[in-house]
């Protein structure tokens, strides 16, 4: 962006800087500069100019040349630089310290063009800087744009860094006019007219995000007030990109007597430091909080390392909360969505400083809940008290904001219809294991698999790698892990004779209808003739469907691809089949409505999945879809995709499904001991 009147930029800035001296310590005061009237100089004329161009050989880019005619040179264009532009003093740069070499070394056949100019602008830039510290200001003649004007580089000797690059004088001198600002921005008597317009651009988003407006024109206006340093802009920016995009750092004043802090922020820069996994420090972390505040700052820590934190709000919608929590936790998020966005419009802020409940956003189970595309739906929806015809005036003269069109019904991903989804993509290169018990609770089917106790805390895909490997905050041990919840019956079912709800939830699995499920991703290694059973115990009382998809993709394994479906009535097995390395062995009669030929040597195909290698042959991906989705319709059964892809569900850690080696049986024991030296 130009600057269209640079006496009046200039007079501005330096006028602010005068004014601000006031407020320093003596020591701090730049006497000559205040002595001289601020931080310009008389201008440069034609003349003048014209003599520094015969001087350098070269015509000067425009919008240095029309500094020079407001000001010939600047004191303090930024915290380093304390003299900048002055005509007679410049001169061309020559690489003194010989970084051209330092740079092109880098370069290879792959190299992007600005890296290329950026080696090349050492020996042939104009150095502006003319007393700093450490730091040099110039102006690049060789990458001319169309509208005439050089880049600048700023390169920080003292950093270590790649210089920044601006598109222009122009650009450069308006970004340290913002430094100035940010510089002087924690004082509380830095006020001028520059600061109450941006304060009040951001009162102005503020209200205007309170009643729905557009998030990117938002954003916007608060990007340019945090630009210049205005605090509040960058906590209530921060608040939206927190429901827009993975959580992280908050800008607020730690003050753990306020609610909005303890409740809201904390828990998501909580939740942003858990992300460093084995990285993270925790002792780090606390040390930012006052030693008496640690302990508490250290509990919230540990709820969100330990996924056991509950986000609550006040009023109605923290009732909405506590039922979508619920919703989710069994693998029914679109219901959980459904009911959040339904009471957004009562949330309420604990004060003018919040615009979004971002403590969702730390939250286990709902967290996972709130994609992008849903964050930016609450904020598109007026809430905070604020009224419909709110809207109109957040947007009018002034706001900056424009106003806001009608979003329409709440937006629901439509579950995946039937199980095919398990063998699609990227999934058709996993292994996985899949019970379904009609009848009970997923608690319970936690228990007849072999769980004791309650069940572990929600789990996402990664946090069961952590839990298997011992992670911090996680519990390593053996045995099977699989998440839990329920999937209600879908539309039709041959196998069931009855008619469904949807596939996300359902009625928690507790229903006569309902189905509980209990799912594990890379399961223990697929032995079929030392199962122990357990597949059909989990029917005791009911019915249930198991599934045991085992790939084995890479090169040398000893293991062939397998495909298991059992049906069990009561505890026992009605129909088993099993499809392992070409061949394919059943027994029992198949469920109403299904076809064995779907489990047996069909599920190898023909074509690339079906090729043999070592191993054995692959298993064919669009068979087993097809298998999967045969079973889905029969039992009218569709699994929560979103949730077990995206979200979190309880875990349980189970037995085994494969029995001791019997005698003459052939096994391999593996102990684990430590390292001399380690104890």
């Amino acid at each position: 962006m130009g600057i269209d009147n640079w006496q009046l930029f200039l007079d501005r800035w330096s006028g602010q800087w005068v004014a601000a001296q006031a407020a320093l310590d003596p020591e701090e005061v730049d006497e000559e500069a205040l002595a001289a009237g601020g931080l310009g100089f008389p201008p440069a004329d034609d003349q003048g100019i014209a003599v520094l161009e015969e001087r350098l050989g070269t015509v000067l880019p425009p919008s240095y040349r029309a500094f020079l005619r407001a000001s010939n040179g600047w004191r303090h264009a930024g915290m380093m630089v304390y003299l900048l532009g002055v005509a007679e003093d410049i001169h061309w740069h020559g690489d003194p310290l010989g970084l051209t070499p330092l740079y092109e070394e880098n370069l290879d056949e792959n190299a992007d063009p600005a890296e290329i100019r950026r080696a090349a602008m050492w020996k042939r830039s104009l150095q502006l800087s003319l007393d700093s510290d450490m730091t040099d200001v110039l102006l690049d003649p060789g990458d001319v744009g169309e509208d005439g004007e050089w880049p600048v580089y700023v390169y920080k000797g003292w950093s270590g860094e790649f210089p920044d690059r601006y598109e222009s004088f122009a650009d450069y001198m308006q970004s340290m006019y913002r430094e100035f600002h940010r510089e002087y921005s924690d004082n509380a008597d830095f006020e001028n007219e520059e600061t109450r317009e941006l304060d009040a651009s951001v009162e102005r988003a503020r209200l205007a995000c309170l009643a729905g407006g557009d998030v990117d024109e938002l954003l916007a206006v608060l990007a340019r007030a945090d630009s210049f340093g205005r605090a509040r802009a960058r906590r209530l920016r921060d608040q939206i990109t927190a429901m827009t995009g993975p959580p992280g750092y908050l800008a607020a004043t730690v003050d753990l007597d306020d609610p909005l802090y303890v409740r809201e922020i904390l828990p998501v820069v909580a939740a942003g430091e858990i992300r460093g996994g084995r990285h993270r420090d925790d002792e780090w972390f606390l040390r930012r909080y006052e030693e008496e505040d640690r302990p508490r700052v250290g509990a919230v820590l540990r709820e969100v390392s330990e996924r056991t934190f509950r986000y609550e709000a006040p009023g109605a919608f923290g009732r909405a909360v506590v039922e979508a929590r619920e919703q989710a936790r069994w693998g029914d998020t679109e219901a959980a969505w459904r009911t959040i966005a339904d009471a957004v419009a009562q949330w309420e802020p604990y004060s003018s400083e919040q615009i979004a409940p971002v403590g969702l956003m730390a939250d286990p189970i709902l967290a996972p809940v709130i994609t992008p595309e849903r964050g930016r739906r609450i904020l598109n929806t007026a809430r905070g008290g604020a009224p419909g015809a709110g809207r109109a005036a957040a947007s009018g003269s002034g706001s900056g904001v424009a106003p806001v069109r009608d979003s329409g019904p709440v937006p629901v991903e439509e579950p995946a219809a039937g199980l095919g989804w398990l063998a699609g993509g990227e999934r058709g290169e996993h292994s996985y294991r899949l019970v379904l018990v009609q009848g009970v609770t997923p608690e319970v089917l936690a228990e007849r698999l072999g769980g004791s106790g309650p069940l572990l805390a929600p789990c996402g895909e990664q946090d069961l790698w952590g839990l298997a490997h011992g992670l911090p905050g996680q519990q390593g041990a053996w045995g099977p892990l699989f998440r839990v919840g329920s999937c209600g019956r879908g539309a039709g079912s041959g196998a069931d004779g009855g008619s469904g709800g949807d596939g996300g939830g359902g009625d928690g699995g507790s229903g006569r209808g309902g189905w509980s499920f209990a799912f594990e991703l890379r399961p223990e290694t697929f032995q079929p003739n030392r199962l122990n059973g357990l597949d059909a115990e989990v029917s005791r009382g009911t019915r249930a469907i198991s599934l045991w998809s085992e790939r084995r993709h890479a090169p040398g394994e000893a293991f062939q691809d397998a495909f298991r479906f059992s049906y069990a009535e009561d505890g026992r097995r009605r129909f088993g089949s099993t499809a392992r390395g070409g061949g394919a062995e059943s027994t029992g009669t198949p469920p109403e409505g299904l076809d064995p030929a779907l489990f047996g040597t069909a599920l190898f195909g023909s074509g690339p999945h079906g090729l043999a290698d070592g191993a054995g042959a692959h298993l064919d991906q669009e068979a087993e879809i097809r298998a999967l989705d045969a079973i889905a319709e029969a039992f009218g059964v569709t699994l929560p995709r979103f949730a077990l892809r995206h979200g979190r569900l309880h875990a349980v850690r189970g037995a085994s499904w494969t029995r001791r080696p019997g005698p003459g049986e052939s096994h391999v024991s593996v102990s684990v001991v430590p390292a001399r030296g380690t104890l």
